[in-house]
């Protein structure tokens, strides 16, 4: 702060102080003038003018203006004011006295004063104003400093790579989780690289049409590593312009680890369909076959001749043949581990799944899940599965119906849990044949009821149609984890 600055701060806050002392330097100002008769000190007003217009208002300071000017005419050498005597002085108070032109110079000395004073109010404003400004400025500068910190503790100690693209597809910015994601020892700086060999994607990116604008997206896509190692990259990614082109702000996930987890999960419960679709044609399978070997028994009991009589001799190997399929071949494995699942995790991702297109079909979904539902038996993938199948037939069942509405409700009743499906649709016409596979009359193989059934039974659970005067309703029977295994 400059002396000046220092000096307006203080006639600010003792205004009193300020105009005492601007009073005595006018007292003075006059009794030298008076004293020093050939010579006009009448410029010597402006100084208390100056040194009180920080402290006064723009009324009070055209009354010292009015003031000075006043002392200045009347104590000027063109008035003839004998000093020795002083007789002539009353005579100088009165304006008609003055000679010609005095009138003028009091207007001029007057307006001088005032203008010199109303300058230094506009400076002492202006002064305020940009120290204001100056204040403010430290204060964005300060909150701005504090963002960028937090930022870049949030960039360096995110454990997600985060880079920044310029136009050409370099390296900006670049955090620790990047460098380590492609490879780079430590120590060594990727800032500058070409990002093509080792996320080729983005660099298509920049070159895409919508990379001028704004664009906010993310992807899946191949990544490689500086030791050529491949890995399964999850980007999400945005645009923006700069001053040399668009550029691109990425983070980035190596997902190979959850791809893997994904895949394995994926086939775990692929094969452990497979077994329960196995187990469940092997039964029908045996129920056929054993079907056939009572009637291929009782002809022989009615005397129908076996010997020589090629076609029955191959009727009973063929027989034979589906028997020990169906009791071995197809029989899944006894020991299978045993599954047990968090039912509200399973009920919020099937939520995840079907309700984006169950709303744009305008059905109403309307979910009850009674909290502190325990642990069930069950495989997490084969439950999901069932209640994706249940709210894809509902879907498919309100095509026309006036009302839509989907109610899903889970809670626990006795020893079991129930989770049921009702919805608005026309209801089911021939109930007894809704768990049959191949149904003439399904949309599709009319296995999706069928298979539900087998993967909840594989577990001891069940399946069921509830039947009611208004729609459709089924019911899902888990047992709980804790009933299991008094059970067992």
């Amino acid at each position: 702060m400059s002396r000046l600055d220092r000096y307006l701060a203080f006639a600010e806050s003792h205004r009193m102080v300020i105009t005492a002392a601007a009073a005595v330097m006018i007292a003075a100002i006059a009794w030298l003038d008076w004293f020093v008769p050939d010579s006009s000190m009448g410029f010597l007003y402006l100084v208390p003018v100056l040194v009180s217009a920080a402290a006064l208002s723009n009324g009070e300071i055209l009354l010292v203006a009015l003031i000075c000017g006043y002392l200045r005419e009347i104590l000027d050498p063109l008035q003839g004011v004998d000093r020795a005597t002083g007789w002539r002085l009353l005579a100088a108070l009165n304006p008609g006295n003055w000679p010609t032109g005095g009138f003028g110079r009091l207007i001029v000395a007057v307006t001088g004063f005032a203008m010199t004073g109303f300058f230094v109010v506009g400076l002492n404003r202006r002064r305020r104003t940009l120290q204001g400004h100056l204040a403010e400025r430290e204060t964005q500068i300060r909150l701005r400093q504090e963002a960028e910190e937090r930022l870049r503790v949030l960039i360096d100690t995110s454990p997600l790579a985060i880079l920044t693209l310029d136009a050409q597809g370099s390296v900006i910015l670049s955090n620790e989780s990047a460098r380590e994601l492609l490879g780079f020892e430590e120590g060594q700086t990727i800032a500058g690289l070409a990002v093509e060999p080792y996320l080729p994607i983005l660099k298509r990116m920049l070159r895409s049409d919508l990379a001028g604008g704004y664009m906010r997206t993310g992807v899946e896509c191949k990544g490689q590593r500086r030791s050529g190692e491949i890995f399964q990259a999850h980007v999400w990614l945005s645009t923006y312009a700069a001053s040399d082109g668009p550029g691109l702000a990425a983070v980035i996930w190596d997902a190979s680890e959850n791809l893997r987890d994904r895949e394995d999960a994926g086939f775990d419960s692929m094969m452990a369909t497979s077994r329960v679709v196995i187990g469940a044609m092997a039964h029908e399978i045996r129920n056929l076959a054993a079907a056939a070997s009572t009637a291929h028994a009782a002809l022989a009991a009615d005397g129908v001749p076996a010997a020589g009589n090629q076609h029955y001799q191959v009727l009973g190997t063929l027989l034979q043949g589906l028997e020990r399929i169906a009791s071995s071949g197809l029989r899944a494995p006894a020991a299978r581990g045993r599954a047990v699942s968090d039912l509200g995790t399973v009920l919020d991702e099937a939520r995840i799944v079907i309700e984006p297109p169950l709303r744009e079909d305008g059905i109403n979904i309307t979910w009850n899940v009674e909290p502190g539902l325990p642990l069930v038996e069950g495989d997490h993938q084969g439950l999901l599965q069932v209640f994706v199948n249940l709210a894809r037939n509902s879907r498919q069942a309100m095509q026309n119906s006036p009302r839509r509405e989907l109610r899903i409700s889970a809670a626990q009743e006795n020893d079991l849990v129930v989770v049921r499906f009702r919805d608005t649709g026309p209801g089911v016409a021939h109930p007894e044949e809704l768990f049959r596979p191949f149904q003439p009359t399904a949309d599709s193989l009319g296995l999706g009821l069928y298979i539900s059934r087998a993967i909840l039974r594989a577990h001891g659970g069940g399946l069921r149609h509830e039947p009611q005067s208004d729609g459709c309703s089924f019911a899902v029977d888990l047992w709980p984890a804790e009933n299991r295994a008094e059970v067992a």
